[in-house]
């Protein structure tokens, strides 16, 4: 096996524009067959836990991550490279691994556990990983809350909110409605620990729970300022508007889409989902049905971005702009804040797909 010397040179920089790097690339070790620990007097160094947010430029990582994002490229000297990210608790970062095999490729799987060995570098103003040797780790002797990014509230302290959102609500209707939603046990778990997206915004356990109370913020300052708006509706819509994605989002390490959320998508689950508790109240007024089923199905504002219907109430109109407002700021919030935290002190972010450009920091 390679020492760890060879695998470490100290002229090793990030490639330039075309696929080229500064300095040769050192070729990866096989990774299936012995452990990353160098063999002989090699001494391993930062074998111990280290999370994203206190990886430096420079430092020699040994260590166990999550895969978000993994794919192989080739570049303009026909040389391959995976271009991946991973994550754990704290944040993520951006890797790249030269001279890759399709064997190195199969350990890079999505949501899946990563044992890697390499070196943090800077390039263009941030931080990312040069990956050198990589195994599959199948998850023994990992623990989950590692991996998991959370709400920076407490959930306990989110929940009695939550709760005292809920009894605001006055309509008897809507109030037996959302009752019998959230006195299921299984659906009450689900939407207190669910992600509200696996990436662009709240992406974290109890991140759809964060984004409702805040839109519900928001929508009782709405209706304060505009009296004629339906104030149970519109607090109904807000609660229930993302209720699919307890089915659409895998809670577990990665935040993935499970098979349901990719070929249904949480708007129609939300709306299946609701529709499953209206037929099992009695004598439930049948325009209150459509006007609660219409803000889940219009939430998204145009056929373009998922909703199979238009907004056609004014409350559902609020709806859309007030949860749009919320998640893109909060997508705005959490861009920045990686960035800060992997070093990158530019006045402008990379694209972020939030804003569909760069954003400007100031």
């Amino acid at each position: 096996m390679a020492k760890l010397g060879d695998l470490f040179p100290d002229d090793l920089t990030p490639p330039a524009q075309g696929g080229k790097s500064a300095a040769p690339r050192p070729k990866a070790p096989a990774v299936n067959a012995k452990p990353l620990r160098p063999a002989g007097g090699g001494v391993a160094r930062s074998t111990e836990r280290t999370f994203v947010k206190d990886l430096v430029a420079g430092q020699e990582v040994e260590g166990v991550y999550l895969v978000t994002d993994a794919s192989m490229r080739v570049a303009k000297n026909g040389s391959k490279y995976i271009q991946a990210a991973f994550c754990d608790k704290t944040g993520s970062i951006a890797v790249r691994h030269w001279d890759a095999t399709d064997v190195d490729f199969a350990c890079y799987k999505i949501s899946g556990y990563i044992r890697v060995r390499g070196r943090v570098e800077t390039y263009k103003n941030a931080l990312q990983m040069i990956a050198f040797a990589v195994q599959e780790c199948d998850g023994e002797g990992v623990n989950p809350a590692d991996f998991l990014p959370v709400s920076a509230r407490p959930l306990e302290e989110m929940e009695k909110e939550f709760d005292a959102l809920l009894a605001l609500i006055g309509d008897p209707d809507y109030k037996r409605l959302l009752t019998a939603i959230f006195a299921d046990p299984d659906t009450r778990g689900r939407f207190l620990k669910s992600p509200a997206a696996t990436s662009v915004h709240h992406a974290w356990v109890s991140g759809l729970l964060e984004h409702v109370l805040s839109a519900a913020k928001t929508a009782q300052a709405v209706c304060d300022q505009r009296p004629y708006l339906n104030r149970d509706l519109l607090l109904t819509g807000v609660v229930l508007h993302d209720i699919g994605k307890i089915e659409e989002l895998d809670p577990g390490p990665g935040f993935s889409y499970t098979d349901t959320g990719r070929l249904c998508g949480h708007i129609p689950l939300g709306a299946l989902l609701v529709e499953r508790h209206i037929v099992t109240l009695e004598n439930f007024p049948p325009q209150k049905r459509d006007l609660v089923l219409h803000m889940i199905l219009s939430h998204h504002g145009t056929r373009e971005f998922g909703s199979p219907v238009l907004p056609a109430t004014a409350e559902a109109v609020a709806l859309h702009y007030i949860e749009c407002l919320d998640a893109k700021v909060q997508g705005i919030q959490s861009i920045i804040e990686r960035e800060e935290a992997s070093g990158n002190d530019t006045n402008w972010t990379d694209f972020a797909r939030v804003v569909d450009g760069r954003i400007y920091k100031g």
